[in-house]
């Protein structure tokens, strides 16, 4: 394994016990799961005494335990009280007759004496919670569940609660279930539970340990938490438009100009803002501002880059990272992608991170043709492709496709300014159109993808005559500085005085200090040549007077 899901983390009674008596089919099933490298963690209400005594030598089968729920935690033998209820409240207890146990941390009783323990609580002015489970209950520092526990667990042993799987029955486990990337009701879980899972657990024997060695923990089926969905927009009915928080695969298209690189920038901002680990892979260097992001850093790749230290950033240091390849020799960029590419991916069959690939301009470095496409593992998950040419991909790629964005550009709604839209398709379900949120970062354009990259046959400029024939094409920037001292002098002035080279640069390429250099340069074209005109007309004039006079023949 171990893939996306590294921790496991179970509930114990009702869980993997049934009866009070311990299910060794899933204790051998998580023992399987231990050792392809998935770390296993026992989140319980227990109190730690009373564990010890009623299942010895339990704990040796996992790597953490949280117990007393999550008031102690235990790694490799170290115990740490989390929180502690204050000592007052137990010998008050007991002068009011309730039968309560001792913890390290909390106090146990049960259930029906609910109101003498609260009215304990209230005369003493403490700081407390009742937690229920089932008909146990439980005395806890305010603001400790098994949530929190779990959260201190995965920070000793440096697993992302992102790429974690919970397993629980009762009340006191939604805390739990809430703070891991997937949440699995066990047979017979309460309502409550089974309403907020996300997988569900069919009641009967060895189910959990089907399950623990099922495809959901292998990974070879990935669960798309509806919890974790994040909003990008919302539509013109109001409702919000989100896209999936992992294990799934996305495709950023649109025409240049559109809008697809705010889009793109828009998704790395709200995955990372909610926790998740992104690469975003940048040949044309415009998403280098992503990197303001918190735990985001920019590595300007020229081909010297070390693969083992991007790939410590990402696993060791839990950071997200732009990779910015527009500095790279075109010679070097596909070796240092493939180095990039193997490296990538054994870290995340190793540690379940990245959460996300994000790969800019996806027609060059997984095309159908592409040297790339049979290094880099779509099937996995968790990619991103942006291109203006989705059709393009490979096989691989598009075949694992759950979310289709197109950028549409700006437009216009009656009297209201224009507003850049957007089109989601989800396969299964009504297209819908919206208006993207606003980015925390802001989207630098990179002037060189413009002056290399063909633009869509219909954004390129075509020259014409004063006739309005056709005389030259420029399908690049860089094609157009040439052609524009080349095309002669009638075609340049033809295009000068209609605006046509302001006009292309503001809706082929989206940039407005071009356009507002070349209207300025049209504008004083067309000043100069209604000034040539007025001139040519008084010169004319004159010479005609001179050489026939104003009202008669000329003299000879």
């Amino acid at each position: 394994m171990a893939g996306f899901v590294q921790a496991i983390a179970v509930d114990l009674d009702g869980t993997i016990t049934q009866d009070g008596v311990l299910d060794t089919s899933t204790i051998a099933a998580l023992d399987e799961c231990r050792g392809a490298g998935a770390a296993t963690i026992l989140v319980t209400g227990r109190i730690e005494t009373e564990l010890g005594a009623d299942f010895p030598g339990l704990l040796t089968h996992f790597d953490a335990a949280v117990l007393e729920n999550g008031a102690l935690l235990i790694v490799d033998g170290h115990r740490t009280v989390l929180a502690s209820v204050d000592p007052l409240l137990a010998p008050r207890l007991r002068d009011r007759s309730v039968p309560i146990r001792d913890g390290v941390a909390i106090l146990a009783c049960r259930s029906t004496d609910a109101p003498i323990v609260f009215d304990g609580i209230d005369s003493l002015g403490l700081d407390a919670q009742l937690v229920h489970n089932r008909n146990e209950l439980m005395v806890l520092p305010s603001g400790v569940s098994k949530g929190t526990g779990l959260r201190a667990a995965l920070s000793e042993l440096a697993i992302s609660a992102h790429n974690t799987l919970a397993v629980g029955d009762a009340e006191n486990d939604l805390a739990m279930l809430s703070a891991a990337e997937i949440a699995v009701a066990a047979s017979g879980a309460i309502e409550s539970v089974r309403r907020v899972a996300d997988v569900v657990i069919s009641d009967g024997p060895d189910q959990l340990a089907t399950f623990l060695r099922g495809p959901v923990v292998s990974g070879a089926q990935p669960v798309r938490s509806r919890r974790r969905d994040l909003r990008i927009g919302r539509s013109d009915d109001g409702s919000e438009v989100t896209i999936p928080g992992a294990q799934a695969g996305i495709l950023v298209s649109g025409e240049s100009g559109a809008g697809k690189s705010h889009l793109t920038g828009l998704l790395v901002e709200r995955w990372i803002e909610a926790g998740y680990i992104v690469l975003v892979i940048d040949p044309e260097g415009d998403h280098s501002s992503l990197a303001e992001l918190h735990q985001t850093v920019l590595v300007k790749a020229d081909g010297t880059q070390s693969v083992d230290d991007l790939v410590q950033m990402l696993c060791q240091r839990s950071l997200s990272v732009v990779l910015d390849l527009s500095s790279m020799n075109p010679s070097v960029t596909v070796p240092y992608l493939t180095t990039v590419a193997s490296g990538v991916e054994a870290a995340r069959s190793q540690y379940g991170v990245p959460h996300w690939i994000v790969i800019d301009e996806a027609h060059g470095v997984l095309g159908e043709d592409g040297t790339l496409a049979h290094v880099f593992r779509p099937n996995d998950g968790g990619y991103c492709y942006v291109t203006y040419r989705p059709e393009t991909l490979c096989a691989a790629a598009k075949t694992t496709i759950d979310v289709f964005l197109t950028a549409l550009g700006q437009r216009r709604e009656g009297g209201d300014p224009a507003v850049s839209r957007a089109l989601l398709r989800t396969p299964g379900m009504v297209d819908m159109e919206f208006v993207p949120d606003s980015r925390k970062t802001s989207h630098v354009r990179h002037r060189n993808k413009y002056r290399d990259v063909p633009l869509p046959n219909h954004l390129r400029f075509h020259f014409r005559d004063s006739s309005g024939q056709i005389v030259s094409t420029s399908a690049t920037v860089g094609e157009l500085i040439s052609s524009i001292g080349a095309v002669a002098d009638d075609s340049v002035l033809h295009h000068a005085l209609r605006g046509d080279f302001s006009r292309w640069a503001l809706g082929a390429v989206q940039d407005r200090s071009l356009g507002s250099a070349l209207a300025a340069a049209e504008n004083d074209c067309s000043a100069r040549v209604g000034s040539a005109v007025n001139a040519l007309r008084r010169r004319a004039a004159a010479a005609l007077e001179q050489r026939y006079g104003a009202n008669g023949p000329g003299r000879r």
